[in-house]
């Protein structure tokens, strides 16, 4: 018996594991992973992949050239990047934006001290999550070059569920306004 799970069902487990890794983290711990993912998105989205690899592939090259004794007008230039250099660098880079803010974000900041930090951590570890999604489904899943092993959602799933990641959002907000309000009235009876 096989179990297939479908794009939405995909979408809402990855979604779900970024809600409980934000809660785990904490808002301000997860304000710094989203801000690198955000940039590393944007960044990949308008080219980056590419111009790294173009450096990568041939400005590097020219410059150690340049640097090891050849002139600038001898220097032979290296053929440019294949589309297999420009999706490797391009994961490579994604990988490594996406982690250095994780990392960034625990060496920042301490663990959460309350519940309310705690669930506020949820908002933006969301975003994150759809952000990611949607970079994922957009550039890696429309690759020739390689095969996603999971069912990823279209673009029109994705962007239908906004509602719920605004839902999401909104139930964080008050559990952690409930939180916060839950914890001043605890302290207050001693």
């Amino acid at each position: 018996m096989a179990l297939l799970l479908t794009a939405p069902q995909c979408f809402f487990i990855a979604m779900l594991a970024f809600g409980v890794l934000g809660f785990m983290r904490g808002w301000r711990r997860e304000i710094v992973s989203m801000a690198f993912s955000l940039a590393g998105v944007l960044f990949l989205y308008l080219g980056g992949g590419k111009g790294l690899a173009d450096f990568i592939f041939v400005r590097f090259p020219i410059i150690l050239q340049i640097i090891a004794g050849g002139n600038s007008s001898s220097t032979k230039t290296p053929p440019t990047p294949t589309d297999v250099n420009v999706l490797v660098v391009t994961i490579i880079a994604f990988v490594v934006i996406v982690g250095l803010g994780y990392i960034i974000g625990n060496r920042a900041f301490p663990k959460p001290a309350t519940p309310a930090e705690r669930f506020l951590g949820v908002i933006p570890a969301v975003i994150t999550g759809y952000a990611l999604i949607e970079y994922v489904t957009n550039v890696f899943a429309k690759s020739p070059l390689i095969t996603v092993g999971v069912n990823t959602p279209s673009q029109s799933q994705v962007g239908n569920y906004l509602l719920i990641i605004f839902v999401v959002a909104v139930v964080a907000v008050i559990a952690g306004l409930i939180a916060a309000n839950a914890k001043k009235g605890g302290s207050g009876k001693k």
